[in-house]
């Protein structure tokens, strides 16, 4: 089968998967092939601003010819989606007008219809729960408002109902995430002060409370827990050594990787390699990203404006070179415990109101798998490799 006629195919089951009633058979279908995908390495990409692009007019492009964005991804070799959740994103109550805006993109509902989409294209689904009503990261951990102030017993089962609640939705529909994040890049905790680093006593059982939540919907999804320092073995260590000492339970371990922050490639092969083996655990590295040009798209300063000691070529063959490289580290790990990659908004091209927050410009465009104008770069075909 060409590209053109892929292409075409994938069209159709998007189609039928907007039949409303029928958006359970294709991820149903897929469902019923897991037993014999489960082991197969994962090529995945974040793709949580894709709706919110789509409303305010991004437009995706291969050979000149409009595409949606899911489908073009399928096309080149993307298997597995990413999607992150936020609570209550945009609630004019709690929040600002220069952050979240309005229409609560990243909400369940939001999340819900995304990863319909991607079910009915029989693509993996990685939920990503930020537990906050906007970005969790190593930078902030803030507890979604309604839940400010409640004590660790109270936090412990609003956190449990909500991700039963999240997951429950999908499931109606018929969708079953393969793996669950409880928490986003949490080395430093989640859910402050409550949950921060130095209070891991109450970090425990928030954890643990996530991870029975997940298996009391489905037993078969795997629960990850993610932290930041995929170069940072030290780190790592300690971090992964506190939760086991407490007991806590996960079935994989979820690292982000970015040359400009997290070290070399051969820091994350030693990181990755010593946390498999030490806690005989699955690693997935679920964010990376690499620049395939130093232009900016916009007016909004680019975050990622250095390689650190990584020296491919800020080019798409660069972008294509770094993705082979971090995934032959990860399929080297011993044991069979590597997992897969997903790269981290690939689709997050310049686009009129939408930027990391609201009011402000995109700080990722020179980091996707399109160009500026949504056209598909050469470094997308790169997933086919893996």
């Amino acid at each position: 089968m060409n590209r053109r006629e892929m292409l075409g195919w994938l069209a159709s089951a998007a189609a039928a998967a907007g039949a409303g009633s029928m958006i359970g058979a294709p991820a149903m279908a897929a469902d019923a092939k897991s037993a014999g995908r489960v082991g197969r390495f994962a090529k995945g990409v974040d793709i949580s601003t894709l709706p919110e692009l789509e409303a305010n007019g991004a437009k995706f492009y291969e050979h000149g010819v409009p595409h949606d964005c899911l489908l073009l991804l399928r096309s080149h070799g993307v298997d597995s989606i990413r999607i992150k959740v936020w609570n209550d994103p945009g609630n004019p109550n709690y929040f600002p007008a220069d952050q979240s805006p309005a229409a609560g993109y990243n909400n369940a509902e939001h999340v819900r219809v995304l990863a319909r989409r991607a079910a009915a294209l029989g693509m993996r689904i990685l939920i990503d729960f930020h537990y906050s009503d906007w970005w969790a990261d190593p930078g902030k951990q803030y507890p979604p408002h309604a839940w400010a102030g409640k004590d660790i017993t109270e936090t412990c089962a609003l956190l449990s109902a909500y991700t039963s609640n999240v997951l429950n939705l999908l499931k109606r529909d018929g969708v079953r995430p393969e793996w669950v994040q409880v928490g986003n890049e949490i080395t430093g905790g989640m859910l402050w002060p409550l949950g921060k680093y130095d209070q891991w006593d109450n970090l425990a059982q928030l954890l643990k409370a996530g991870h029975d939540a997940v298996k009391s919907v489905d037993e078969r999804i795997k629960v990850m827990l993610h932290i930041d320092s995929g170069g940072n073995n030290a780190t790592s260590r300690w971090w992964f050594d506190s939760a086991v000492e407490r007991g806590v339970s996960f079935d994989m371990i979820g690292l982000s990787y970015y040359p400009q922050w997290q070290g070399a490639l051969s820091d994350l092969q030693n990181n990755a390699n010593d946390l498999a083996t030490r806690y005989d655990k699955d690693v997935m590295v679920v964010e990376t990203a690499y620049p395939w040009t130093t232009s900016d798209g916009d007016s909004e300063p680019n975050a990622m404006t250095n390689t650190g000691s990584t020296t491919f070529p800020q080019t798409p063959a660069g972008q294509a070179q770094f993705l082979a490289a971090v995934a032959e580290i990860v399929k080297a790990i011993p044991d069979g415990h590597g997992k897969g990659v997903f790269w981290w908004e690939p689709e997050w091209i310049p686009t009129p109101n939408v930027g990391w927050k609201a009011g402000a410009g995109d700080q990722w465009d020179n980091n996707t798998l399109f160009d500026f104008h949504g056209n598909v770069l050469s470094s997308l075909d790169a997933f086919r490799k893996l």
